[in-house]
C-alpha cells in the first residue's frame, strides 16, 4: 500500500506530449522512490437533467477500448522502467477531476504538458493544464518538449512575494534529491526599480538561508529597463544562458479568495520556457507532499 505522498500523477489525453510526460515522471519517481499513475478523463457529457431547479450533469462512461489503451500504455512503461505504473479512468470535468483525485491520493506532484492535443496554439497554456496549475494543492511539473534526466541547476527567481518560503523550502527538497545548485534570480526593472535594495537584502537572507542547510546557490540581479522585452523573456533566457534544468515559480493568492492565480510573468514562463516549468501553489500542502 502507498504510503501519503510517494505518488506521481500524470494526466494524459493520448496526445503527442503523453510519452515524454512519462518519461519526465520517471526519472522524478525512480529518484523520489514514488509511483506512478496515469489519468485519463472522460468529459464527454451524455445528458443533463433538472430537479428542484438544480442541474446535473452525467458523463459518457468509459468504454473498453480506452481502458484497454491506457491499461496497455502502462504495461509497457511499467516494463520499460521496470517501475510501478498504475491507472485510472474518470469522469467528468476534466480539471476538477485531476486535483480532486491527486487530493485524495496524497499526489506528491503532477506532472503535465504545457497544452493538451486540442490546443490550437504551439505558444499556449492548456485550458485544463491552467486550472489544475492554480486548483492543485501538491507542485505541478509542466513540460514542453525537452526532458530532463536530472535538475543539476534549478533557476529560482525571486519577488517579494511574503509566500516565497514555500517556493524556496521545496527548492531545497529538490536540490536534496538531486544534489543541484539553485540559482536565485531577481529582475529589476523600471516599475521595481525603487525597490532594488529590499530585493539585494531578500535575495542575501535567502543566500545565508540556503548556505546553513548546505545548499548550493548563486546569486544575481539583472536590468530589464526594455519596453520590447518582459520580466519572463528575461528570466527564460537567463535559463537559457546558465543552462538551467527547470524553472521554479509560485502561483499567487488572491486576498480572502481560496483558488490562486497564474500572473502574467508565470503564465508566460510556462508558456514559452523550453525545459520544465514547475508551480508551487502558496500553501503549506506544497512543501509536505514533496
Amino acid at each position: 500500500m502507498e504510503s501519503k505522498y510517494d505518488n506521481i500523477l500524470i494526466p494524459i489525453d493520448f496526445g503527442r506530449r503523453t510519452d515524454i510526460q512519462i518519461q519526465q515522471a520517471y526519472y522524478l519517481a525512480r529518484l523520489m522512490n514514488s509511483s506512478m499513475t496515469l489519468v485519463h478523463v472522460i468529459n464527454q457529457r451524455n445528458a443533463i437533467s433538472y430537479q428542484d431547479q438544480q442541474s446535473s450533469v452525467s458523463y459518457v462512461e468509459a468504454d473498453e477500448s480506452i481502458m484497454v489503451k491506457i491499461r496497455r500504455l502502462a504495461n509497457h512503461f511499467s516494463e520499460k522502467f521496470s517501475h510501478e505504473v498504475n491507472f485510472a479512468v474518470l469522469e467528468g470535468n476534466v480539471y476538477e477531476q485531476i486535483v480532486d483525485f491527486a487530493s485524495k491520493t496524497h499526489a506528491r506532484l503532477i506532472v503535465m504538458g504545457k497544452s493538451g492535443k486540442t490546443s490550437p496554439l504551439q505558444n499556449s497554456i492548456g485550458k485544463y493544464t491552467a486550472q489544475v496549475i492554480r486548483m492543485a494543492n501538491c507542485p505541478v511539473l509542466t513540460i514542453n518538449s525537452i526532458v530532463k534526466s536530472s535538475f543539476d541547476k534549478i533557476l529560482l527567481p525571486l519577488d517579494l512575494s511574503k509566500q516565497i518560503k514555500n517556493k524556496i523550502a521545496v527548492a531545497v527538497l529538490f536540490s536534496r534529491y538531486y544534489g543541484s545548485t539553485i540559482k536565485m534570480l531577481t529582475v529589476i526593472t523600471r516599475d521595481n526599480f525603487s525597490q532594488e535594495k529590499e530585493f539585494t537584502e531578500k535575495m542575501n537572507k535567502t543566500r545565508e538561508f540556503l548556505t546553513e542547510n548546505n545548499v548550493a546557490c548563486t546569486t544575481e540581479i539583472i536590468y530589464n529597463f526594455s519596453g520590447n522585452t518582459t520580466i519572463a523573456d528575461r528570466i527564460i533566457q537567463y535559463a537559457s544562458d546558465t543552462e538551467s534544468d527547470i524553472i521554479m515559480i509560485m502561483t499567487q493568492q488572491e486576498q480572502n479568495w481560496h483558488h490562486t492565480f497564474v500572473g502574467s510573468t508565470a503564465s508566460n514562463v510556462i508558456k514559452n520556457s523550453q525545459i520544465p516549468v514547475i508551480s508551487i501553489t502558496p500553501n503549506d500542502d506544497a512543501v509536505r507532499n514533496i
